[in-house]
Order: structure tokens, then sequence, then C-alpha cells
């Protein structure tokens, strides 16, 4: 726990000698001495760190020390409702017993409202009567409504003493319960009766016979005086007077509280489960959005989280919005995380207002349609499936290349010769792309993190698209700058795209959700969130440099050259570098590089490490033989191979993957468990097991050993039968966007072309890829309507080879259009296609297909029998 209390504290602490005496121990997040209403220090305080570890670390070192005279206690805060907590104790606490000795006013308050709350129709028919309004009503009313009296006359002492005591808890040691009196008496006849013996609280309870009362005094004198006036007369009648016992005390009380408190916690979760927000209070000032969605994310899914950022200080001002898909999901995080503690500091979570729509004042006056649209659009806007990192519009890409070339823009898109404008737009956009590219790469960003879709995005860097030709890059600062402060903006010469980092994550988060797919100028503006390491490189060489800058202080200081180490530094560095290689050689699969690696060791060893004995360097090789196969190639444990999978029947239903996979991890190392489930017909939301199951091993011994020595063994009550699978077990895969698959060249020199657009010919396709080097075949392949038409017809399939003559050729063509080039408006998307198979090669498959192979059609057959052989036994279970 990072937040700890400090009891024993002087009388003259303050919060800044209370920082000084911790702040050794870590950053402090929160610092609270606690004070009277009067202003007088209760000599205890509560300390919270930034982490867990700096916490526990403060109360080992400072437990049972001194702060001047006064020895500390330091303990572990606990959270909001922790069962463990200690019981308030002093007289300034509102649960303690000193307090409410104190403070009586509060308490008959609550015993009155909880007296009001279980109090029968008769008492509240007497309330009204004891109320002078009332009674001026009824005179008023007599005439029309004639006042009929619903008391019981036989009403029972003891359901008015049961009345009289309901709602009352406490200390009971200082009250009387007077019974016999007049049923017309008033407090203050009650007061003039025990005078001079002052009374602290008096509660009267009548019906149409008598009155019972329940008097508390100052003290056990004057409670002892009152019991000595026992059996003394009032208005006629005789009183007996005795004290209170302790199984009398009702608990009323108690029940009122947590009934009251049970009615505010339904209140707010009905009021989250309609919103599905939290408003979360006292938050740290260091806590970042990353912090609360790592802690809010373990109970669902979360659709929006703003942490309110102060723009002076440009850190969270202590309270956040929280918003859930599900409505649950938030009641979840509502009831386990309300008081628990973050960073020092006791969360105070309430249920979040609805979020209030405020329509875009672009959209005003466009039609119903029209504004669908926009709002779907915008919506979509922070989804990485609609995400082109460097699009250029091809509008922009046009005016860009007319003003370098200094021509109309109509001239360069009509043109002359047999190039056409699709071709000279899709070039010109990838020279464009390139020098975007050279621009990024020369002021620190990385754009190897955008070749990743799956990667992580920041929330504060922004990338600008489809901008036109010509944009000022003041223009777009002030565009931004409505909705924050704008820390830099990067825009490469030709001005089509740009990218933008904000000063805080809420101001970019406003920024993106206004001007996603807003116009700008006369086309719409495309926002992008870049990776989160986009400027990995500039921070690696500001991290080089600022390392430098002080190795050169250290330098300057000691006198000392890098090269000046002591014969035991000396040693530990040798020995470090040896290691290091040691670890390189795991990942080295070839036995050839791991034999002159061997000898790199003992040649280091022998040259420069005379004290290391030869015993250790043999070590050092066994080691390395035992990570590397003898054959000099390493396991790999992603290969999935034939006969590595057993089918499992005779599970029990109540039998889970996690049982069924540690039965079998406690003898064999296996790859997956998995039970096969159907859905619930009843709820649909749950899934039910269907009696049979899979395991996957990493090595078939593994799977021909299990058979034999888990056979017939006990699970849940159930003897497993197993038998070898041909069914692979694949586990769910998680839905990602799609990336390219083969990015790496080797020796091929063709490549794959898909998303061609069904409107560009072969020729100008061919002449796309002609620009880089000369080309050995190009083949596009047709729709198969078309085969049957005729060869002459245009129509294609969407996808083509080209194979160029050297590599090196395959390779410029590759990178240059590979990032971001557009034919006819769609993206062309490029592959290093598989090698060719050989003329053998081809003849065999030919020959398996066609001259019908009986081997291959038995085992076909076979197959299939072991098939239907595994379905008949399912049924049969």
């Amino acid at each position: 726990m990072s937040r700890l209390i400090v009891k024993g504290l002087p009388s003259n602490c303050t919060e800044e000698k209370l920082r000084n005496y911790f702040r050794s121990f870590g950053k402090i997040t929160d610092c609270s001495l606690k004070y009277t209403r009067d202003g007088k220090f209760r000599r205890f305080a509560f300390v919270g760190f930034e982490t867990d570890e700096n916490a526990q670390k403060a109360r080992e070192h400072l437990r049972n020390t001194f702060m001047g005279a006064s020895r500390l206690t330091v303990e572990e805060c606990k959270p909001f409702g922790d069962e463990t907590k200690p019981r308030a104790w002093s007289k300034y606490a509102k649960e303690s017993s000193a307090y409410k000795r104190l403070h009586p006013e509060e308490e008959e308050k609550t015993n009155r409202i909880a007296s009001v709350e279980h109090s029968s129709p008769l008492t509240k028919k007497m309330r009204n009567e004891s109320d002078k309004k009332f009674h001026d009503f009824i005179e008023v009313q007599k005439n029309a409504v004639p006042i009929t009296s619903s008391s019981n006359d036989e009403s029972s002492n003891t359901n008015l003493i049961e009345e009289l005591l309901s709602g009352i808890s406490g200390d009971t040691s200082l009250s009387l319960i007077i019974r016999g009196l007049p049923k017309t008496v008033k407090t203050k006849g009650i007061k003039d009766w025990f005078s001079p013996i002052k009374l602290k609280g008096i509660k009267i309870v009548r019906n149409s016979i008598e009155a019972v009362a329940f008097v508390t005094f100052f003290q056990e004198s004057d409670a002892r005086k009152a019991l000595q006036r026992n059996e003394q007369f009032l208005g006629g009648s005789k009183l007996e007077i005795t004290r209170v016992s302790s199984n009398q005390v009702s608990d009323r009380t108690e029940d009122y509280i947590h009934k009251t408190r049970e009615a505010e916690v339904e209140a707010s979760v009905g009021k989250i489960l309609e919103t599905g927000r939290l408003f979360v209070r006292n938050l740290p000032y260091t806590c970042s959005d990353e912090d609360l969605r790592y802690l809010f994310k373990k109970y669902g899914e979360i659709s929006d989280l703003q942490v309110i950022i102060s723009k002076k200080t440009g850190q969270c001002k202590g309270f956040a919005i929280v918003t859930y898909v599900f409505p649950e999901s938030a009641v979840a995080a509502f009831s386990a995380l309300d008081g628990s503690i973050l960073k020092g500091r006791m969360l105070h979570i309430l249920p979040g207002e609805e979020k209030r729509e405020v329509e875009d004042i672009g959209i005003v006056g466009k039609s119903v349609f029209q504004k669908t649209k926009i709002a779907k659009l915008k919506k979509d806007a922070g989804k990485s499936h609609s995400w082109n990192t460097l699009f250029l519009g091809a509008n922009a890409v046009a005016e860009t290349l007319a003003e370098k070339l200094d021509v109309e823009k109509s001239d360069l898109l009509l043109g002359q010769g047999e190039i056409s404008a699709g071709v000279r737009l899709a070039l010109a956009e990838t020279r464009l792309v390139s020098e975007t590219r050279e621009y990024l790469l020369a002021n620190g960003v990385c754009l190897d993190v955008f070749s990743r879709p799956a990667a992580k995005r920041s929330n504060t860097v922004i990338i600008i698209k489809n901008l036109t030709a010509k944009v000022d890059v003041d223009e777009l600062k002030r565009m931004f700058a409505r909705h924050g402060p704008v820390k830099q903006i990067l825009m490469p010469l030709g001005g089509v795209t740009a990218i933008l980092e904000m000063e805080n994550s809420v101001d970019a988060q406003k920024a993106f959700s206004a001007l996603a797919y807003s116009r700008f100028r006369s086309q719409p503006l495309f926002l992008e969130w870049a990776p989160y390491d986009v400027f990995k490189s500039r921070k690696l060489e500001s991290e080089n440099e600022n390392n430098d800058q002080k190795q050169r202080i250290i330098e300057i200081q000691t006198g000392e050259k890098n090269n000046e180490f002591s014969a035991e530094d000396k040693k530990k560095l040798r020995r470090s570098k040896k290691h290091r290689l040691v670890e390189e050689s795991i990942k080295i699969p070839d036995s050839q590089e791991k034999a002159e690696l061997v000898n790199v060791i003992k040649n280091e060893a022998t040259v420069k490490d005379e004290d290391m004995e030869q015993q250790e360097v043999e070590k050092h090789i066994a080691e390395i033989g035992n990570e590397v196969n003898s054959d000099g190639t390493k396991e790999d444990d992603d290969l999935l191979l034939p006969g590595t999978t057993l089918f499992v029947k005779n599970l029990s239903f109540k039998t889970t993957d996690e049982r069924l996979k540690n039965k079998f991890e406690s003898r064999f190392r296996i790859r997956s468990a998995t039970v096969s489930k159907k859905r619930d017909a009843a709820d649909p939301t749950k899934t039910l097991s269907m009696g049979f199951g899979f395991i996957m091993f990493y090595k078939p011994e593994d799977a021909q050993q299990a058979i034999k020595e888990m056979q017939g063994v006990l699970l849940d009550g159930h003897c497993l039968m197993l038998k070898l699978s041909h069914r692979e077990v694949v586990p769910d895969k998680i839905i990602a966007r799609k990336g390219v698959d083969e990015l790496e060249q080797g020796e091929a020199t063709k490549i794959l072309i898909r998303n061609i657009p069904f409107q560009a010919t072969r020729k100008e396709v061919k002449q796309l890829f002609a620009t880089f080097g000369e080309i050995r075949s190009f083949r596009m392949p047709k729709k198969a309507s078309l085969l049957i038409v005729g060869a002459s017809a245009e129509g294609h399939r969407g996808f083509g080879f080209v194979d160029f003559l050297t590599r090196a050729d395959a390779r410029r063509a590759f990178n240059a259009l590979i990032h971001s080039t557009h034919f006819y408006g769609r993206r062309l998307v490029l592959e290093w296609a598989k090698p060719d198979s050989n003329l053998d090669e081809l003849r065999e498959k030919a020959a398996a297909n066609l001259s019908g192979n009986k081997g291959e059609v038995r085992l076909q057959k076979k197959m299939m029998k072991k098939i239907e052989e595994d379905l008949t036994v399912i049924d049969d279970d």
C-alpha cells in the first residue's frame, strides 16, 4: 500500500517538516495533517508515496523513530471500508463512543430521524397533535372535517417502551425511563419537575391513557438524584423511575444508518447503470492517462477516459471521467475502487452525469443524411482500420508536381506521349512520399513504427493528411491552437502532410475530435494518431548526448580516462564481455559459427584473463551445447509437428481447460489443452462442455508416451480415454489489421502486386514498374469469364506479378512503391512473390493429380475413416 498513517507527531509539526522527514524515501504525492474544527492539531497525518515500494521502505525505516522528542508510529493506511481497519477511539472521530458522549445533539438528531422512520402511525399522529400549527389547522377544519380518534386505548405499556427505545443506541448509563406520566405532559413540565437537576435530553411517547419519557442527564450524580424521586407524584399521577438496561437498547439507529447508506449506494448504482460514467476525484497530480487506463481496464472495456489537465502546469488537476462500453463494468469498477488507494491518495468515485451532446458548428444546416455521414466518419476517425499514414491527395500531388515542373496542371494531366496521367500521378506521389520520408527521418521521426499495423498509438502526436498544396505551417498552428497549446509541427517542403504534437493529451483529444474530417479549404482533413514511439530516434539521440555529457563531466571531475582501469575492473569487463558472447551464441543456429564462438571464448580466456580456469570455460561451452541441438539448429517451439495432438474423451462436464492442462503438464511439456464447448441454449452467453477435448504436445514422442502413461487416469471422477488425433486444434486468433506477409526479399526478383484498380490496363501497370528497371516478365491474370470470351479483353482480377531482371531493380521498385503509392485512387500493396517451382516439382504435382496415385488415395481414405470413427465415438458419448 502506498499510503501511510503517521501517529504521535509533535504538536509543532508542520506539513513542510513532515515532507522533509519522508522526502528521502521517494516522491510524496500527498501529505495531510489532521486538525480539529477549532484548528487544534490532532498529532497524526497521512503521507502518500508514488509507489508501494517507497512507502514500504519508509515504514520499515521510520517505525518507532523519534521526531524531536516524540516517538512516531508509522502504519499502513487501510482503504475505505476495509474490514481490518481498526476501530476509531478518538473523541474527534464521529464513529467513536467518546465523540457521541461529547456531541449528544447529533445522536439525538439521528435518533429522532430513526424514530420517525420506525415509529408507528399512532406515534406520528401524536407528534402531529403536539405541533402548534397542526392544532391551528384542526381548529380551522373542525366544522368541515370532524376529528376522530384512531388511537388504541388498550395499548400496552410494553409497546410504549419499545416505541420509546426505538432508534436509541450508544451509552445509556446516564439515562432513565419515567413511566406513569399524564398523557398531556409536556417537556417543560418534566424539566420543571426535575429542577434544579439539569436535563440533557427528553423523549416522550404517549397514548390515550398515559405517557412515558426517556430522560438523559449530564452527570452520574444527577441521575442518582433523579432516581431518589421514584414513586413521587406529577399532576396527580404516581411516577415510576428506572434505569435503562443494556438489553432494552434498540439497535434501530444502526439499522437506519445502514439502510440510509444502502439507499445512497443503490441510487449511485442506478445512475451508473444509466450513464456508464464514473467521476473520479482525489487523484494524485502525477497521475497520467496510462495509469488510470491500466487501473480501470481490469473491469471492462473503456470507451473514453478524460484526465482533466491544468493548462498552466500540464499536470492532472486531481479528477477524471471514465466511460465504459457496458454500464455493468462501470458498476464493478465503482464497487471495487471507491475508497482504494492510488499512488498514495484515496480515490473517491461518484456517478458521472450523462454526456451532453453538442452539435458541431460545421454540420449545421446540412441534411440528415449528411449529418449522419459526418458523425459516422468522426466516430471512426480513431480506428486503425481507416488509417493510411503517408496518404497524399491526388489533387495536391498534381498541384505540387505542376509547380515543381513549372507547367499548368491541365497540361500535366493531359500530357503527351505514351505515359498516361494515372502513371504520371502515381510516380509523382511516389516521389513526394520519398521526400517526405527523408524529411521526417532528418527531423528525428522513427518511420519503422509506421510499418507495424498493431503498434500502440500516441495520445498527443497527430498526423495531418489530405492537405492542399501550399499550406502554411502558421495556418495549421492557428487552427489547432484554438483547442490547446501546440508543442511542435513538422511539415515537409511539399506541404501535403504534417506531424503535429500537442502539449497534453486532453487538448490533443479535443482537437482530434473537433477537426477530424472537417473541411479545410476545399477538402476534408484526415487525422491519424501517430505511433507511440514516433520520436524514438530523437529521444535516443538526446539520451546519448546527455550520457556523453555526463561522462565528460565525470572524466573532468575525477581526472580519469575510460582506458584507465584497475586490474580488477579489467577482469570484470572481460568476464562481462564473455558472458554477453555466450548469451548471443544461444541465438546462433549454425554449428560452425558456434565452434568459432567457442574458440573466441577460449582465446579470450587464455590471452586476456589468465586467472580464469579451464573448468569455467568448459562450463560455458557445455551451456552453449545444451541450448543448441546436435545438428546445429535451435529447437523451434512454434513448429507444429504431425502426431502431436491427442483426442481426450470421457471428460467430466465440470473439467476446465486449466484443470486438463495441469493434469498433463505435471509430467509432459505441452503446448495447449482445450475442452470442446458449445453454446448453452438456455443462456447464449454461457458455454457447456461437450465431454471431450484435445491436447497438443511439442514432440510426437511425448504424445505417444502420454497415451501409455495417462490412459485411464482419473480427472474429476472420470477415467480419461486417449487416442492420437489427426485434427489440429488451432487457438482463437485475435482479429487484427491485415499486414503484408512477405517483406524479406531474399533471392527473389518477382513482386506480387495486389489491389490493382480494375480500370487500369496492363500497359499502364507495366509502365509504372518499368521506371525502376528492366522487366523480365509481367503477368496480370484475367477473369475466368474473360478467358471464355477471348484473350483480347482487358479485364483482370486485381493483382499481378512483375519479375525484374536483377535483384537491385526489384528492390528499388519495392522500396519506392510499398509505402503509399495510389493508382487511380487505390493504394498498391506489394509483396515478394514465392519462388517458382522447378520443372521436376511441377511434373510430380501433375502426376499426383492426373495419374490417380493409388498410395495417396489410400492415405486419404484412411484419414477419412479415422475422422468418421472419431465422430461416431463422440455421438455414442
